[in-house]
């Protein structure tokens, strides 16, 4: 079946809302980013510290979160530059690190202090979901609690 460019033009004519609807839909999908690369640290993250402490790191499209049992969850607010991180908190303090991801599995952060290595970790509640309800967050925590007394003792 061949279709003739005259008679598109006449059916937009007719039926102008299909051809707004037929321009949008061009724009919308001609401003699209495809190349755009997804965040390689969105997600849920465990690490331990040089006294191998464990901790964990959760990252979602803005905030990291350090879940450290000494103190606690902290938020940090994020932006990422190339494969660079750069972290900053409330008091306007930054610190840039250098990311590189290893495999989908672990990421390292660098800068001139130290270098930390990130090791995936699968949970079965999401902190960020959790800390909208108060018994979900109990539930987490504890949760928490179990993975810190397992991998301190295997460490």
């Amino acid at each position: 079946m061949e279709i003739r460019p005259r008679l598109l033009f006449k059916i937009s004519i007719f039926r102008p809302n299909v051809l707004a609807l037929g321009m949008l839909s061009v724009f919308i999908f001609a401003s699209c980013n495809f190349n755009k690369n997804k965040n390689p640290m969105l997600g849920n993250w465990y690490g331990y510290e040089e006294d191998s402490t464990y901790y964990e790191l959760y990252v979602n499209d803005s905030l990291i979160v350090l879940h450290h049992l000494n103190i606690g969850p902290v938020g940090y607010d994020y932006t990422i530059d190339g494969n660079l991180l750069v972290v900053s908190n409330e008091a306007a303090m930054e610190r840039i690190w250098r990311v590189s991801e290893d495999d989908g599995e672990t990421f390292t952060l660098t800068d001139s202090l130290e270098s930390i290595r990130y090791s995936r970790l699968e949970l079965p509640k999401d902190f960020f979901l959790s800390i909208k309800d108060s018994i979900s967050y109990r539930e987490f925590k504890k949760e928490f609690m179990n993975r810190y007394s397992r991998k301190n003792k295997a460490k």
